[in-house]
């Protein structure tokens, strides 16, 4: 073989070899960027279903169960027995039930705010559920209590009304 043939020989493996590498390299370029923007619009759905359980049940508490803690809060000297709007005992938040497992998915620390603001509206919950079994009693030896737990769910409410503003402002952001 002449050197003109192990010449030519050697640029086509070479040649081979650095498409090769650069249509691999290529691949794996598209591939990651295809990885990212799917892992986006995961987020995003995760973001868009939670910014609508948050603000939904945020809306929820904000309305007439304030409005009802605040009569039960200024009525000590009788208890006040009536319809609950929140009685603490339905499943609130399903898709955060749902959703659960993906919220590792969103950027830190994200999960972990979610996690905290769904733990405080599980406490305003079983709070809810006390006052609701103490309003039915109507025990009058109960009032200043049911007063007190009803001023702390307002004040719990309010804080928790606050996180969920941050909460969905972050989420939207996504």
């Amino acid at each position: 073989m002449s050197e003109l043939t192990i010449g030519t020989l050697t640029l086509q493996i070479a040649g081979s070899v650095a498409g090769g590498v650069v249509g691999g390299f290529a691949g794996f370029v598209a591939s990651m960027v295809q990885e990212r923007a799917i892992r986006r619009e995961k987020r995003r759905g995760i973001a868009s279903a939670l910014i609508g359980e948050i603000g939904a049940l945020s809306q929820l508490f904000r309305g007439e169960y304030v409005s009802q803690l605040t009569e039960i809060s200024n009525r000590i000297d009788a208890v006040i027995a009536n319809d609950h709007f929140v009685r603490g005992e339905q499943e609130y938040m399903p898709i955060f039930r749902s959703l659960g497992s993906e919220i590792g998915h969103l950027p830190a620390p994200l999960p972990h705010d979610l996690v905290m603001w769904y733990t405080a509206l599980t406490v305003g919950l079983e709070r809810a559920h006390t006052l609701h079994d103490l309003t039915l009693r109507n025990d009058a030896n109960d009032a200043a209590y049911i007063a007190k737990l009803a001023q702390d769910q307002i004040d719990d409410l309010s804080n928790l009304g606050r996180r969920s503003q941050d909460l969905i402002t972050r989420l939207a952001a996504l």
